[in-house]
């Protein structure tokens, strides 16, 4: 899909930023309701350097990168399918259900590439941001009305909401987490699901009100997160650990 055509889809996305602004307040909740997490298997993942980590639209497959490459996974972290594309430093994934097509972000480049499911560059856009190449971008993921968010690892840490020519519309600054590794769109519009691998965490996050719930995670380097609502299931990878971890989940009431 070009820029051109996500401009159509995502009208709706440019008046909502005109709506909410900058979201410069952004408290963060310094005592968070638990998140009750219930390690339910963990699986060895055959993938070097495994980041992030994105459902498919039915939630019966996902999708993975790893150092410079894109892989396709059953549930049980079974690698059925390496693409072509070669990247420099992947470390964040999307599938997007209105076309079947990816979206993966370059670290140290600031930038966001779009890609087919055969690994081939459909667009791409850098973005305008400073810091450490070492502390770049680390996670993407389409929310309500085909809007992208981006994680930007430290540095500072933040959540970045695109507008319709992908640049930045709205800027979140995080406290609450020493960095940033992954994140996935909630099931309900404008809640994120971030992971970090320095505090060993798994958020719930909510622009505007804060976290809504944390918990800890027992293992070193989780980088990317995949979260299926209606099933109450979270998938987190380890990078060091080489692992996929199914976690179900309870919200605090």
């Amino acid at each position: 899909m070009t820029c051109a055509l996500r401009r159509g889809r995502l009208a709706a996305a440019a008046l909502w930023t005109l709506l909410i602004g900058c979201d410069s307040a952004n408290p963060n909740n310094a005592t968070p309701p638990d998140l009750q997490l219930v390690l339910q298997v963990s699986y060895r993942v055959d993938v070097e350097e495994l980041s992030g980590l994105s459902l498919d639209l039915g939630g019966s497959r996902l999708w993975a990168v790893g150092g410079r490459r894109i892989y396709r996974l059953s549930l049980d972290g079974q690698v059925q399918e390496r693409l072509a594309f070669r990247g420099d430093n992947l470390e964040g994934i999307a599938y997007d259900p209105a076309d079947s097509t990816l979206w993966v972000v370059e670290e140290k480049q600031r930038e966001i590439l779009h890609l087919d499911l055969d690994g081939g560059v459909l667009d791409r856009h850098r973005l305008n941001l400073e810091g450490p190449s070492n502390s770049g971008l680390e996670g993407i993921c389409i929310g309500a009305a085909g809007r992208l968010h981006v994680v930007n690892e430290k540095s500072p840490g933040l959540v970045l909401t695109l507008g319709p020519d992908l640049d930045t519309a709205v800027r979140s600054e995080i406290s609450f987490a020493e960095d940033l590794s992954g994140m996935d769109c909630g099931a309900e519009p404008g809640r994120f699901w971030l992971v970090s691998d320095q505090s060993r965490a798994l958020y719930l996050w909510e622009p505007g009100t804060g976290l809504l719930a944390a918990a800890s995670l027992p293992f070193k380097k989780a980088e990317g997160v995949a979260v299926n609502a209606a099933a109450r299931l979270a998938y987190v990878v380890s990078e060091s650990e080489e692992r996929l971890y199914l976690y179900s989940f309870a919200l605090p009431e």
